[in-house]
C-alpha cells in the first residue's frame, strides 16, 4: 500500500449515478470526466488520499450491483489511478464490500472502508451482516493482500438496536480481534461530526489507526486533529457543505490551507 501520512487527509469524489441507478443520465463519459476535473482539484490542493464513493446511486442497494455499474468503477477506478501516486481507496455502497475489494484489486487501489464489519445493523436497504470473515477470505484468494481494509464503527445512517447491548468500543474490540488495518468514526450523519467523548475513547483504547469519516470543516478540524490518525472528507468541499453538491474549488482552498496550518509539520 502507498504509505498514508501522519494526520493524512483523504478527499472523497462523489461519483455521479452510475449504470442502474435511477439518477443515471446515461453519459458514462461525463461520469469519469466530473470524478478526474475532481481529481485535479484535490490534487492541486496538496489531499494525501483519495477516497471513490458511488454517492450519488440513491436510492442505494445492497449486492449485487449492476454489472454496468461495477465495470463503469472499475474503469474510473484506473482512469484514477493513473493521474494520482498518493494512496487511493474506494467504498461502494450499500455494504457492496467484496465489490469494492474487487475493483480495487484490479485497478491496484490501496484500501477500502467497509460498512458492516463485524456484527450486524439495519440499514437504508435492510439488513446487513458482519462481513469481516468472508472479505478477508476473498483478500487472500485475490492475492491481494496489500489492500487494507478501514472498517466504519457504528455506522451513519443506520438503526444499531441489533447491537444496543453494545458500546462503540466493544465494536472497536471484536473489529480489531477480526484483524482490520483501521477503524472509521462518524456522527450519526453524513455532515454531523463525531461525537468526541467516542472519539476519545476509542483512540485511547485503540491498537489500530483511527480516523474521523464526517463532519469535518475549516472551523472544526482543529479540535478534532489530536484525537484521530486520518480525516476522510467530501461534504465541507462541495456548494453549501452538502453532501452532493458540485464541488467547489474555493472551499477545498480554504479547508486545505487551515488542515496544513494546523496540521503537525
Amino acid at each position: 500500500m502507498q504509505r498514508l501520512s501522519e494526520k493524512f487527509l483523504a478527499a472523497m469524489i462523489a461519483v455521479r449515478p452510475l449504470p442502474g441507478a435511477p439518477g443515471h443520465g446515461g453519459d458514462e463519459a461525463s461520469i469519469i470526466k466530473a470524478a478526474i476535473s475532481d481529481l485535479g482539484h484535490y490534487a492541486r490542493e496538496g489531499v494525501d488520499a483519495i477516497v471513490l464513493e458511488n454517492s450519488h446511486d440513491l436510492p442505494y442497494i445492497k449486492p449485487p450491483l449492476p454489472e454496468k455499474a461495477v465495470e463503469l468503477m472499475k474503469r474510473l477506478s484506473r482512469e484514477v489511478r493513473a493521474r494520482f501516486d498518493g494512496p487511493i481507496g474506494i467504498q461502494m455502497l450499500e455494504a457492496a464490500n467484496e465489490t469494492a475489494l474487487e475493483i480495487a484489486c484490479e485497478a491496484e487501489l490501496d484500501f477500502v472502508r467497509v460498512e458492516g464489519y463485524v456484527f450486524a445493523h439495519i440499514g437504508g436497504a435492510g439488513l446487513i451482516e458482519g462481513c469481516a470473515g468472508k472479505l478477508l477470505r476473498k483478500r487472500k484468494a485475490l492475492g491481494c493482500e496489500q489492500i487494507k481494509v478501514f472498517a466504519d464503527l457504528k455506522k451513519k445512517h443506520c438503526s444499531h438496536a441489533l447491537t444496543g447491548d453494545l458500546d462503540i468500543v466493544d465494536e472497536l474490540h471484536q473489529a480489531e480481534f477480526f484483524l482490520v488495518d483501521g477503524v472509521i468514526v462518524t456522527g450519526s450523519r453524513t455532515t454531523e461530526p463525531p461525537d468526541v467523548a467516542h472519539l476519545q475513547r476509542i483512540k485511547s483504547m485503540a491498537k489500530v489507526p483511527v480516523m474521523i469519516g464526517s463532519g469535518m470543516t475549516a472551523k472544526n478540524v482543529g479540535s478534532y486533529l489530536p484525537l484521530a490518525d486520518g480525516f476522510i472528507v467530501g461534504s465541507t468541499f462541495r456548494q453549501n457543505g452538502e453532501f452532493l453538491g458540485n464541488l467547489e474549488p474555493k472551499r477545498v482552498n480554504e479547508f486545505m490551507a487551515a488542515f496544513r496550518a494546523l496540521r503537525p509539520q
